[in-house]
């Protein structure tokens, strides 16, 4: 019955993974991604079977998760090289046979519980949390009303389209890449996740659009893998380990009640909700930090969850195993750490922290806090540096940390002390408190090091760590810190009650899913929905892009050179279609304000100086403005017209200075003389 069960699980995945794949490529090609990125994957198993054993789930998630960054490091290599297109696969499987043929041998360096045929059964059936929670809010993506315009929800215009717009960046491989928002400048970004897609959309087998939709289903997946590995290594039982990734990942936060309670007592209509941000509604209501459920990581941050992941597989080597061979094994897993630091420096060198801290605890305790050999033990366990800190060259060298220095601040956080109390119980409370149960009734019985080390770390971030550009984000990366390396806690208090009493299990599991569930739900339900055309917080909440406005960005992706700087207005466009034309014409900007990157005083003083240039009635002056920036082309429609008035378009007219190259409605497009 159990095999039976297994296979029904097995197949289902394959369905719902290889229908949604299907459906957001328009056709069998999707199925063709799905291959490729397992391909991808192929170079890290051998460091995945030689940590856990190839007849164990964590080798092949663990490798997964590794193969993928390597690939993508390769990827980008090859780019550098200025290889072929392609021939970075071919890099990624020559590295793949090297690591099989000198690993074959070796037998697993780490060794955790054996693998049941129940827990595979666990395994599949968590794992098809990311493509459920994915497939409406994808497949809603880019959707066409009856007037052919193209519609985009609000927090997917925050990330996903600026993701089209690094991607296809990514794809013209420059080295370093440009800033698409300010072309003058080199980009300063965590961009290596999305070098595959990059390079897929660079061959001409999918649109940039479509090779992120499928690659994230496909990282979505193994993200989810990761925390029911981890949580199962530490506490290595199928049913409460499953049940606790489910909980954190679907109820973890108590706001989406809080909303439906203030409604209530406002006598206000619950359709409201379609107007409210419930994951944030400790920020709208009580003006403190924010921290978004990990449903959010699989919608719109991907590489921040893949950074996660691969963290995760450095942690069980710290925390939950017994290393048979600690260099090697240390060695791999700093191989994993650095891959999340390439993907996300900041979550990268947070979790690189939690490995040291969890190696010492682990070792400490192994040898009764004895100096010598827990000084021993933690030396080797830190030859995993070796790997991190060649992963902090790469960073250093991509110059992903410009711009961020000195914007870190330590001290106690303003917007997390607004509300300290409320911060935690509302964004976390539901899973919160068990996992503080958990620790009480498994710390004895079960390694919880890792675990508490992530919510030490998690919580001094959310309340001691602000970036001053961005204070808000820190709660959003600690947050995940927190929700990743939640599960093992209730996954201890579980197993604990269910050795008691299984009714006491499911009465805690409906209490935590009549809490939490309803914010997954509202959010789940906001994100697919692109009818909403209402104000938001100086945004509409659905993104609206006409039928001439496609034209106009459909010539200038088809009919312009690729290094092209085209510009539009910034200041009317405001947080709507701030990347239209990188995103949707794939072409820099002189000036932009990119929501998306670190704020600085240049994207400001830019974006004046091309305001101007479409602000002035004259000619001549637009000319020497567009000339100063360096434009080749100049895009308008009707949020040009709008906010300047026909005078100040029909100067784009004089072609004694511009030439018309392209018009329709009201979107047009002007070549600089």
């Amino acid at each position: 019955m159990q095999t039976l069960a297994l296979r029904l699980a097995i197949i289902s995945l394959a369905l719902v993974v290889g229908t949604l794949s299907w459906r957001l490529a328009g056709g069998p090609s999707g199925l063709a991604y799905v291959a490729l990125y397992a391909l991808m994957a192929v170079p890290g198993l051998p460091l995945g079977f030689a940590l856990f054993g190839r007849a164990h789930a964590a080798g092949w998630v663990a490798g997964t998760a590794i193969g993928y960054g390597l690939s993508a490091v390769l990827l980008w290599v090859a780019v550098q090289a200025k290889l072929p297109v392609g021939s970075g696969f071919i890099l990624s499987a020559a590295l793949a046979v090297g690591l099989f043929l000198g690993l074959r041998k070796v037998q697993p360096l780490v060794v955790v519980p054996t693998w049941a045929r129940s827990d595979s059964l666990a395994l599949a059936l968590v794992m098809l949390i990311a493509p459920v929670l994915m497939w409406n809010p994808f497949t809603a993506i880019g959707s066409v009303d009856d007037k052919d315009n193209r519609r985009y929800r609000a927090y997917f215009t925050a990330d996903f389209l600026w993701h089209i717009a690094l991607t296809a960046e990514l794809g013209r491989g420059d080295s370093p890449p440009r800033n698409p928002y300010m072309a003058r400048r080199e980009l300063n970004y965590y961009w290596a996740y999305f070098v595959p897609p990059a390079i897929v959309a660079r061959t001409g087998m999918f649109p940039a659009q479509t090779a992120l939709l499928l690659n994230a289903v496909c990282a979505g997946v193994t993200f989810v893998s990761t925390l029911f590995v981890i949580a199962w290594c530490i506490v290595p039982r199928a049913g409460p380990a499953a049940l606790a990734v489910i909980l954190v990942f679907l109820c973890a936060s108590a706001e989406g009640v809080y909303a439906i309670w203030d409604l209530q007592t406002r006598g206000a209509s619950l359709s409201q909700l379609r107007n409210t941000n419930t994951d944030a509604i400790t920020a709208w209501f009580f003006e403190t930090q924010t921290i978004d459920s990990l449903p959010r990581s699989l919608w719109y941050t991907p590489q921040h969850a893949a950074a996660c992941g691969l963290g995760l597989m450095g942690l069980i080597v710290a925390g939950v195993g017994t290393a048979q061979h600690r260099i090697p094994a240390a060695l791999i897993a700093g191989v994993s750490l650095g891959l999340s630091l390439i993907f996300s420096p900041f979550l990268g060198g947070v979790f690189a922290v939690m490995y040291g801290l969890t190696a010492a605890w682990t070792a400490g305790q192994a040898h009764g806090w004895r100096v010598s050999p827990t000084v021993r033990d933690v030396a080797f366990a830190g030859l995993a540096a070796v790997p991190v800190l060649a992963a902090l060259g790469w960073c250093l060298a991509a110059g992903t940390f410009e711009g961020a220095r000195g914007a870190v601040e330590i001290g106690l956080s303003a917007r997390a002390a607004a509300a300290p109390i409320v911060l935690p119980l509302l964004s976390l409370g539901p899973v919160l408190i068990p996992a503080i149960a958990g620790v009480l009734v498994g710390a004895r019985r079960w390694p919880l090091q890792a675990s508490l080390a992530g919510l030490c770390a998690g919580f001094f971030l959310l309340y001691f760590v602000t970036l001053t550009l961005e204070p808000v984000w820190v709660g959003w990366r600690a947050g995940q810190v927190i929700l990743v390396t939640m599960p093992p806690l209730l996954a201890a208090l579980f197993a604990w009650l269910a050795e008691r009493s299984r009714a006491a299990v499911a009465v805690l599991a409906i209490a935590v899913i009549a809490v939490g569930l309803p914010t997954t739900v509202i959010d789940w339900s906001n994100a697919q929905d692109v009818t909403n055309d209402h104000m938001g917080p100086g945004f509409r909440w659905t993104v609206v892009v006409r039928p001439d406005t496609q034209a106009a960005l459909r010539w200038i992706r088809e009919q312009t050179p690729a290094d092209a700087v085209v510009q539009m207005s910034i200041a009317p466009r405001g947080r709507e279609t701030w990347t239209l034309l990188p995103t949707f014409a794939e072409r820099r900007m002189a000036a932009g304000k990119p929501i998306s990157l670190l704020a600085s005083p240049e994207y400001e003083q830019r974006s004046g100086e091309a305001d101007a240039m479409f602000k002035t009635d004259a000619a001549a002056e637009a000319w020497r403005l567009a000339r100063a920036l360096r434009l080749d082309y100049v895009f308008v429609d009707h949020v040009e017209r709008q906010a300047f008035g026909e005078a100040a378009i029909a100067k784009f007219y004089d072609q004694r200075f511009f030439t018309p190259v392209f018009s329709q409605g009201a979107a047009a497009v002007f070549a600089v003389r």
